[in-house]
């Protein structure tokens, strides 16, 4: 199927879509697996879901992460197939800080300094939604050797989130490049606070057409975040993955760990504080931007975020400038 498809006379699509007993399609390859169940195949998509700060984009650089490693990495692992080694990832929502930020993040979980050079990223922020579209398209059809392509996330493909026409639209699109371009589709999408559903009509197109549907959920109470599947369309449901940021570390716990709540900001002693110190404040930054940080960082309360920021301004290693934002020394 091309994009010439549609010119065609009725009469020869329908042949062209007849079934050819002569056909035998390639079995399908497993390419995203979590705990050795299969998540995702060529021509399917699978969609991450979440609330905001529920550390989605950590779980996809994890993902992404996977596929330049031999080993899994919290369970999940990208297989991709021989002489189509090529992942891309449209970053649709994140500043240049965040981008850099998240690039980062894939290069910390597996643990290198650069990025092979089959690895493809673009941040797309300021482009609007059928631009994206196209984008994404013209990069697939110049690349028949990518495998995977993440898009994160999937609201920015679309204007109204609860238009039923343009969602059943984009989501034809979904099933068209996914089948043409023969590749798995990772995708995010946000959840709606108030039943914790996938967003609007195509977050409901969503679920009945992806492979898998994985959530994501932040533990308030433990200050750790899990991972789980809503549905699996191929496999059994898989072990939740639960991770606790420790200091700028995300670990991966037993779900029915603890987190200690009895720590404190002036329990760290001055050089573990000043190390998260520089690494999150590596720019001029807001001081809730700072909080937020700390908090995902170290998988701690509000309370012990503000209370490491104050010794930050006491000891002087952070100052506020006239822009209100403060920075390092």
């Amino acid at each position: 199927m091309d994009n010439t498809d549609n010119k065609l006379p009725l009469n020869e699509l329908l042949e062209k879509r007849k079934y050819n007993p002569n056909y035998i399609p390639n079995k399908e390859s497993i390419v995203f697996t979590i705990g050795n169940k299969n998540v995702g195949n060529l021509q399917n998509w699978v969609t991450f879901s979440g609330l905001p700060k529920s550390a989605k984009s950590t779980y996809i650089a994890a993902a992404i992460a996977s596929a330049f490693v031999p080993y899994d990495v919290f369970t999940m692992k990208i297989h991709l197939p021989t002489n189509r080694k090529k992942i891309c990832y449209f970053d649709t929502e994140s500043s240049d800080y965040d981008f850099f930020r998240q690039i980062n993040k894939i290069k910390g979980f597996c643990e290198r300094l650069e990025l092979p050079e089959w690895f493809d990223a673009y941040q797309v922020r300021e482009d609007g939604s059928g631009i994206i579209r196209k984008m994404i398209e013209y990069y697939l059809s110049n690349n028949a050797d990518c495998s995977v392509i993440i898009i994160d996330g999937l609201l920015d493909l679309i204007v109204n989130a609860n238009d039923e026409r343009e969602a059943s639209l984009v989501t034809k699109w979904l099933k068209k490049i996914t089948k043409v371009y023969n590749v798995l589709l990772i995708t995010v999408l946000h959840q709606s606070k108030s039943n914790l559903t996938t967003t609007g009509h195509i977050g409901s197109a969503s679920d009945r057409f992806a492979q898998s549907t994985i959530d994501i959920i932040k533990n308030k109470e433990e200050n750790s975040y899990v991972l789980s599947s809503r549905f699996m369309r191929s496999d059994a449901d898989f072990e939740p993955v639960t991770l606790i940021n420790f200091n700028g570390l995300f670990q991966q716990v037993e779900t029915n760990n603890k987190v200690d709540k009895g720590k404190k900001a002036s329990d760290l002693d001055d050089m573990e504080s000043k190390r998260i110190c520089n690494q999150i404040v590596v720019s001029p930054q807001n001081y809730n931007d700072i909080l937020d940080e700390i908090i995902e960082r170290t998988a701690t309360s509000k309370n012990y975020a503000k209370n490491l920021i104050k010794i930050w301004i006491s000891k002087s290693w952070i100052i506020k400038g006239s822009d209100n934002k403060y920075f390092t020394r």
